[in-house]
């Protein structure tokens, strides 16, 4: 099981930016050019909403925040490697949705790796419509816009 929310600490921020999963550190190497480390540091620390996941033994394994409308998750291996982590992430995930666009007052936003299938059907169960891929960022890799309204 995963801890969440938590109130994540520089440590927390530092340990997910060095052990990031492989899928988002491509996503965001295409989407922005940033490597892992600036992406994880940067996304804490210009959100207004930001929440830290952490293991059963206290490890951190993901942070989640909305910058804006842009809402953003990024995780290490750890996040999804049991089926109860991901079962939570689904229903636990659903509710925190719920409440940043009660938060923030309206939809939500970003955009994800087209050939990241596992985060597509993820954001497809809290709700969220996916758009077919267009070319994005740095990159022109194909990404999808997704969004999500009350």
């Amino acid at each position: 099981m995963i801890k969440f929310p938590l109130e994540p600490d520089p440590d927390h921020v530092l340990y997910v930016a060095e052990n990031l999963r492989q899928d988002d550190i491509q996503e965001v190497m295409l989407s922005h050019g940033a490597t892992a480390r600036d992406a994880v540091i940067d996304s804490w620390a210009y959100s207004d909403i930001v929440h830290g996941m952490a293991t059963d033994d206290d490890v951190p394994c993901g942070l989640c925040g909305v910058a804006g409308h842009h809402i953003w998750m990024l995780g290490t291996d750890r996040l999804t490697e049991s089926r109860e982590n991901r079962w939570q992430l689904c229903v636990e995930g659903r509710q925190w949705v719920d409440y940043c666009i009660r938060e923030l007052g309206g939809p939500l936003f970003n955009q994800v790796y087209s050939k990241n299938s596992e985060s597509i059907r993820w954001l497809k169960f809290l709700g969220f419509t996916v758009e077919s891929p267009r070319p994005f960022g740095p990159s022109a890799a194909l990404f999808c816009d997704f969004w999500r309204d009350a």
